[in-house]
């Protein structure tokens, strides 16, 4: 069942369920430099309600043990560089590849519904479904904006 989370408690349990099935993605597939996902920071720095409502856009599906196996954040990026609000994907991770898919289209319907211009998703190098990532979000009308680069100092 694909759901909205509103609230930090809510989003703590959603972060403890999808950690503890994608532990091991997060090492092996994470960021380049050995950058992991943080959760006690993703926690600390987007539950709170207000930012649940107007500017942390989360969805997640609980499955039927009553887990979630799903996630997608999207943030509301203020963008000053454009001067555009840009509806821009934070994380997009599924365990259950029936709904995937599913929770993008439910933040783009919501992306559209709240009229923003822009939306913006990402794709990580080390991910083994990277380059079909790519082929994925071309196929469904994205365009390659940019590539980052990164390096330890």
């Amino acid at each position: 069942m694909i759901e909205r989370i509103l609230n930090g408690s809510r989003f703590k349990i959603l972060a403890d369920d999808i950690f503890s099935l994608f532990g091991e993605e997060n090492i092996k597939e994470a960021h380049q430099c050995g950058l992991l996902h943080d959760k006690a920071s993703i926690v600390r720095n987007l539950s709170h309600p207000s930012l649940l409502q107007h500017d942390v856009f989360v969805w997640a599906n609980k499955n039927k043990e009553g887990r979630y196996d799903a996630v997608v954040i999207f943030l509301n990026d203020k963008n000053v560089k454009f001067n555009k609000y840009i509806f821009s994907e934070f994380i997009w991770l599924s365990k259950n590849p029936k709904v995937g898919f599913k929770l993008l289209k439910k933040a783009i319907s919501f992306a559209r519904e709240k009229k923003f211009e822009y939306i913006s998703i990402n794709s990580v190098e080390n991910s083994k479904n990277s380059e079909r990532n790519e082929r994925f979000y071309k196929k469904i009308g994205f365009l390659k904006d940019s590539t980052t680069f990164i390096s330890k100092l």
